[in-house]
């Protein structure tokens, strides 16, 4: 797609957004992915979002409700309801009828002329029978692991597919998705790439003694960050028997998810001790700092679409070693942004870690790999699509 025109908030498109990665008030730092973009496409042109709640977390929270959002863009937040555990298969159904109430409130109040989801599945699936509810056309963004993980399960595909093949267009981060989708049935002229950005005056160098000091980090050492949820998938695991052989090395973790205990666990057997050191989840706002106190990224997923973490840490001029899976590859040129290894490969990313650990990187070569990422680029790519599945011009 070519760079996008300029654009003003005057915009005929009226856009209902409905996602279920947004960060809410009891998780206001979860995908802070969709808050930077939706925010600057909300700029663009008028927006309502629909972001459900898993009644899980309400349950925790003890709450029935949360009050919607009316700015920086009206909000609302309906409970997910679904049965745990079993019926994943079940969810997409599940989630429309739980959030059918607050999205036909919003189309009422709104008079969207398209919608426009992200997350293909349960998402997609509930996107898909509000859009033919609601007589909408559906615009379908997809990220990764909605796509790439859930196409391997045989219960989940065929909807997949239908949400892919109905949907008036289909929003890929990275190629690699764009590729997949087109492979599982969408019309390849309805498919368009639109990589995720970054937030460059967030996201840049900084001081390393000085974050260290800040975080209560002696400043002997090298230091590998890991960022994200410790969810299966993710290799945090793998980090911790590398760290086991880099016994000069620490591991920062920065985030928080079922497997906590697990590798908690783990590590004690592996007696890394000190070595690592458990942050918990941090605010996105915080993330620049935790990347200034380290030397490098560690991201050894098996899986992946276009990770935004990747994107911040060679901002803020710290080179990545990861698995080349998703479009990792794309993102990091091998050798000079950092070091790829096959998923699952321990020795080669003990190796490469250990590497990468002991070389010098130029910050600002890093950091100019990413130079010309950015939301509100992606936001007017995005509104494009809108209008043109829509039929309103800009």
């Amino acid at each position: 797609m070519p760079d996008a025109p300029e654009l003003k908030k005057s915009s005929p498109v009226r856009v209902l957004a409905f996602t279920n990665q947004y960060p809410n008030p009891l998780y206001p730092d979860w995908a802070p992915f969709n808050r930077q973009q939706l925010s600057e496409l909300a700029k663009l042109c008028p927006l309502n979002l629909v972001a459900p709640v898993p009644w899980p977390e309400m349950l925790r929270a003890r709450r029935f409700c949360l009050p919607p959002q009316v700015q920086p863009f009206p909000v609302r937040w309906p409970v997910f309801w679904f049965m745990p555990r079993t019926g994943f298969a079940t969810h997409g159904r599940s989630l429309f009828y739980s959030c059918w109430p607050a999205l036909s409130a919003a189309a009422r109040e709104h008079h969207p002329d398209v919608l426009f989801a992200t997350w293909l599945y349960p998402l997609g699936q509930a996107a898909l029978l509000a859009a033919k509810r609601l007589g909408l056309p559906l615009v379908i963004k997809v990220h990764g692991s909605d796509l790439l993980v859930h196409k391997n399960k045989p219960a989940i595909l065929p909807m997949l597919r239908q949400v892919l093949q109905q949907a008036a267009a289909v929003i890929a981060v990275s190629p690699n998705l764009a590729q997949e989708a087109q492979a599982q049935g969408a019309d390849p002229d309805k498919v368009f790439l639109v990589p995720n950005g970054v937030d460059q005056e967030l996201f840049a160098p900084g001081d390393k003694r000085a974050a260290r000091r800040q975080l209560g980090l002696t400043d002997d050492g090298p230091v590998a960050l890991f960022v994200g949820r410790l969810v299966p998938g993710k290799g945090l695991e793998m980090a911790l028997e590398a760290l086991a052989a880099l016994p000069e090395a620490r591991l920062l973790v920065v985030g928080d998810g079922p497997l906590r205990s697990a590798l908690e666990a783990q590590a004690g057997r592996l007696a890394l001790g000190q070595r690592v050191i458990w942050a918990g989840p941090q605010p996105h706002g915080d993330i620049p700092r935790y990347l200034a106190a380290a030397d490098l990224l560690v991201l050894p997923s098996m899986s992946e679409g276009e990770p935004n973490v990747i994107l911040e840490a060679l901002s803020c001029g710290r080179p990545v070693v990861a698995s080349r899976v998703g479009n990792i590859a794309g993102m990091v040129e091998h050798g000079r942004e950092g070091l790829l290894f096959p998923a699952g490969d321990q020795e080669l990313f003990v190796k490469y870690m250990g590497e990468a650990l002991e070389r010098s990187w130029d910050p600002r070569t890093l950091r100019q790999s990413v130079a010309g990422r950015s939301w509100a680029g992606g936001a007017r790519k995005i509104l494009q699509v809108l209008a043109q599945a829509s039929g309103k011009k800009l």
